[in-house]
């Protein structure tokens, strides 16, 4: 029987994955880096996630083979890394390859000093290449070791160079001027054409979006709202999106959106319901509401756990292939249709669009439904139905399949978004067992995930919650909670969101600039410890605990997270400026805490009339509602009515009482006809 290593008692699913490797492979932990030290042995630390399709070639390739293994384990204290369980050490050795002058990506492999300081790393290498990297590394840490001492003493010196900030530059101009400037740069980037940024690969990037439709919105801004239509559009008809299971894939190869890498992750999905919901809301298109619905019921179907909470992402691979679940032959497509394979063909792209590896095909939908009939002279309702006989058939025929496997830990953060997908969804469209849903996850999350000391855990599986949570977990966390108190009124949320962020200002604050660093204080074993700053696909963690801050300090009338929010964006405006593609939540924070807009409820039936403007107000607007006695001050202070009252509440103050929703809603000029 195949011997393991000491994965085989960790709970990731990539870490158990690599299980029975022959390299002696050991989890990042205290026990593992003291080996490290004791042997004097260099450090390999190996990244990865479980959806990732390089991390199993080079498994496969490499870590399967002996000779390999042999190598390592003579020469190494080999440590295998869940980059979505421990991103901070992810982070640290990311930041180390890109001083190195490398490009970041997955697997990420680094040689490290006994002590624990990166001096050489890449991404995936090839088994020939990878055993003369390991041969000339081990034989200088024999021979000439201070080379690599040297080159360590410089990577810890710019590391912590990136965390020391800069003397802040005044950036006087009003915030108006600040956020045209961020939107003038960015528009550079856009990809007429086809949607999304210029260039390939190409990442749905739902942060940046969100941001041109929060103004395009506010501004009327036509070239923003197009391009928000147009990306969407491209999106939802592109090979990235599964057209018969619902669902997005975390990017396309190619800059049409055809070519999809195949893995399904957790944060994309849910940001992206949250994306279409809330665009939705402005432009009332039909196929955005589609998408939603598709996109909630692919994974309620394939990702919601019994116990309430969402699993992380579903493999890009299976039977040792990339996407082998979801592309077809042309053979396959026809037996399963049949006599209206031709028709149904020329509807998903079959022939002319989306090429994979070997001439299958990758399923798109180009055409606008309407186009599509009158191209073809049918009758719209009775496409409808082949369509949907068609892909009912293309469905039960891809079941029979072996699916792609799941990665079924439960993250906090990736939960969050989640939580955050269904109340927005919820809002938009009024389906409650959506809200049922968020509820439940988050009442997982606080009875499940928290410590002793009132925090949180970050991960979750087969019953034990594990790994202290970082800096991304309490920040989505805590929007989520302000999220679903906008949509069910449910004050315990803001009271659970309060306390958090509480504990967040004590154990991650950073008195010396201002910011919050990603682990929390004294919990480290990193030799710097790490900060996000920047936005990437999710929000970066001090960007998204600045939203929750701002959010938080108008309902709480709370000066200190105000002042807090104020003094870390006003470090940012430099770098919104400069980068505004990776100061997109900010950007948004920003126009928040300069605002502050606010609708207040109080009376008869607040509850219900509050839910009723969630779905039309703009995207900024906070809600606030209490029948009768409330815990929130700002609603309290408000007198208490046979029948809902409405406040409309700036930076300076509120706005006399109004008396039905239509005087809100044409106070924030929403056309209140569909």
């Amino acid at each position: 029987m195949q011997k393991s290593n000491q994965l085989i008692h960790e709970t990731s699913p990539y870490l158990l994955q690599h299980a029975y490797n022959p390299v002696n492979w050991l989890p990042w932990n205290d026990d593992s880096l003291r080996v490290a030290k004791e042997t004097n042995k260099i450090l390999l630390v190996s990244i990865g996630y479980s959806a990732c399709h390089w991390c199993h070639v080079m498994e496969h390739e490499s870590f399967e083979d002996k000779d390999v293994a042999e190598i390592m384990n003579k020469h190494f204290v080999c440590i295998k890394v869940d980059r979505e369980e421990r991103p901070d050490v992810d982070h640290f050795f990311m930041e180390a390859i890109q001083l190195m002058g490398g490009r970041g990506g997955w697997p990420l492999n680094v040689c490290a000093l006994p002590d624990g300081r990166p001096f050489w790393g890449g991404t995936y290498f090839r088994n020939e290449q990878w055993k003369s990297i390991l041969i000339q590394i081990a034989r200088m840490w024999e021979n000439q070791p201070s080379g690599l001492l040297d080159q360590a003493d410089q990577i810890e010196q710019g590391i912590q160079s990136l965390h020391l900030n800069d003397k802040i530059e005044v950036i006087t101009d009003d915030h108006r001027n600040i956020l045209a400037e961020m939107v003038s740069k960015s528009k550079r980037q856009f990809d007429t054409i086809n949607g999304g940024s210029l260039g390939a690969p190409k990442f749905p990037m739902p942060d940046n979006l969100r941001f041109y439709l929060l103004m395009g919105s506010l501004n009327n801004n036509d070239d923003l709202d197009n391009h928000v239509k147009l990306s969407l559009s491209k999106m939802a008809s592109g090979g990235i999106y599964d057209q018969l299971g619902g669902g997005f894939a975390r990017y396309s190869v190619d800059d049409h959106w055809h070519v999809p890498h195949f893995e399904k992750m957790l944060y994309d999905n849910a940001q992206l319901i949250s994306l279409y919901a809330e665009a939705y809301r402005i432009f009332r298109i039909e196929k955005h509401e589609g998408i939603v619905r598709e996109s909630i019921r692919f994974i309620s179907e394939k990702l919601l756990g019994p116990e309430g909470a969402f699993l992380s992402a579903i493999d890009a691979d299976s039977e040792g292939f990339e996407g082998k679940y979801y592309v077809w032959t042309k053979d396959e497509f026809d037996a399963v249709l049949d006599k209206n394979a031709m028709l149904i063909g020329k509807w998903f792209g079959i022939g002319k669009q989306a090429q994979w590896e070997d001439n299958l095909q990758v399923l798109v939908a180009p055409f606008d439904l309407d186009q599509f009939c009158t191209q073809y002279h049918l009758n719209r309702k009775n496409f409808e139905e082949i369509l949907s006989n068609a892909k009912l058939k293309l469905i039960n025929a891809r079941q029979q399949r072996v699916e792609p496997r799941l990665d079924d830990k439960r993250l906090v953060a990736w939960n969050s978004l989640q939580i955050s997908a269904l109340a927005t969804a919820y809002d938009v469209f009024g389906e409650a067992e959506w809200l049922e849903m968020a509820q439940n996850t988050s009442r997982f999350i606080l009875e499940s995930m928290r410590t002793n000391d009132g925090g949180l855990y970050r991960s979750w599986k087969n019953g034990q919650a594990k790994i202290p949570a970082f800096l991304d977990d309490y920040s989505l966390f805590i929007n989520a909670l302000v999220g679903l108190y906008q949509s069910d009124s449910n004050e315990q949320h803001l009271i659970d969101a309060n306390r958090l962020t509480q504990y967040v200002i004590q154990h991650f604050f950073n008195k010396k600039d201002g910011l919050f660093d990603f682990t929390a204080q004294g919990s480290s074993d990193l030799t710097v410890r790490p900060r996000e700053i920047y936005d990437n696909v999710i929000p970066s963690s001090n960007a998204a605990f600045c939203m929750a801050l701002v959010k938080l300090g108008i309902l709480f009338e709370n000066a200190n997270y105000l002042n807090i929010a104020s003094a870390m964006i006003e470090h940012q405006k430099p770098k919104m400026m400069k980068f505004p593609t990776g100061f997109s939540h900010w950007g948004q924070a920003y126009y928040l805490l300069e605002n502050q807009r606010m609708v207040v409820i109080r009376g008869h039936q607040a509850k219900e009339a509050a839910r009723a403007l969630r779905g039309r107000l703009p995207m900024d607007v906070i809600t606030a509602a209490a029948e009768k006695e409330s815990r929130i001050q700002v609603v309290n202070n408000k007198p208490e009515s046979d029948m809902p009252e409405y406040w409309i509440c700036f930076r300076l103050g509120c706005q006399p009482a109004m008396h039905s929703q239509k005087e809100v809603f044409d106070a924030f000029q929403v056309k209140t006809a569909n």
